[in-house]
């Protein structure tokens, strides 16, 4: 059946609008809509994020980067899951208005977080390089005195 088999009461009666439960606690349903979603405001700032969306776990990561050696690769592990599940927790944990604000604020989060991400990958080889030459083009630091 298409939209032209239709009649035309039909094809103007609204759409069903999907109960707002946002909110609600970890036991609260989520929408497909916002749950089958990856969440890169999630993925890239983690505990501000989560800050931000009353979603506090995120907030393991701080205590994770200061574990030697394991912590920051335990870190990356965790933002990946944060970025899989972080639609959902946001939904659950903090009132919306509707999902389509829930999908401006998260849109938000992710420009952001992608931007940032993007000049931190252009940037970060730009002061190397900077560091580098200046360390050459001044002798670099006179090392003889702790011999």
């Amino acid at each position: 059946m298409t939209i032209n088999d239709l009649s035309t009461e039909q094809q103007k009666a609204p759409t069903p609008e999907l109960e707002n439960n946002s909110g609600q606690g970890p036991n609260s349903e989520v929408p497909d809509i916002v749950a089958k979603r990856f969440n890169w405001g999630a993925f890239t700032f983690s505990w501000i994020w989560g800050l931000g969306n009353k979603t506090y776990i995120t907030l393991l990561t701080l205590v994770l980067v200061f574990i030697p050696f394991v912590g920051n690769i335990a870190a990356i592990i965790a933002n990946i899951i944060f970025g899989i599940k972080g639609n959902r927790w946001a939904w659950q944990n903090k009132q919306w208005k509707s999902i389509e604000h829930f999908h401006k604020v998260q849109k938000t989060w992710a420009c952001w977080g992608i931007g940032l991400m993007i000049a931190g990958l252009i940037l970060a080889p730009v002061v190397i390089l900077l560091t580098y030459g200046i360390a050459l083009e001044t002798g670099g630091p006179d090392i003889s005195q702790y011999k």
